[in-house]
């Protein structure tokens, strides 16, 4: 009889062990690493003069980034997720973001220059205001450990009609 007890306690005890012992642990991701791109945003504010001038503080840029590009081997048929990050430009005309990086890949980086409507002195006593976008192609590729520095200009104005 103690022989049955000690078998059961041995196996009641097993039991428990197998049941509670393991668990699976949650997966939680590392986050990306991160590269730092900062700049300088101009546009012809005035031209009565030879100089550019600083974009308005708060003009907006976007950058968007293919998650894909954040995988090491991405999945084929997955449709991956469009990454938007967004910053403004400063009263001097600077801009400081993070974006994320990796370091098996190149991460192309789609730049966006948002529209804006300022005023420009066409001629002495001469204003207009003025819609400044963007014709250039500043997308790049950004690489984990790298930091970036880049000037953007706003080129091309139409007359705003309210």
């Amino acid at each position: 009889m103690k022989n049955i007890i000690s078998i059961m306690l041995v196996a009641a005890f097993g039991v428990m062990l197998v049941f509670t012992g393991c668990k699976e642990e949650e997966y939680t991701p590392e986050p990306l690493a991160e590269v730092t791109v900062e700049g300088q945003v101009i546009t012809e504010l005035d031209l009565t003069n030879a100089v550019s001038e600083f974009v308005p503080a708060g003009t907006k840029i976007i950058f968007r980034i293919n998650a894909a590009d954040l995988v090491a081997v991405p999945e084929a048929g997955y449709n991956y997720q469009t990454i938007q990050h967004e910053t403004t430009v400063g009263s001097d005309g600077t801009f400081t973001i993070k974006l994320p990086a990796v370091n098996f890949n190149a991460v192309a980086v789609e730049v966006e220059l948002v529209d804006f409507v300022a005023e420009q002195t066409i001629a002495v006593d001469n204003k207009k205001d003025m819609i400044f976008s963007s014709t250039g192609l500043y997308d790049f590729n950004v690489t984990e450990g790298e930091d970036y520095y880049y000037v953007y200009t706003y080129d091309d104005t139409q007359i705003y009609e309210y």
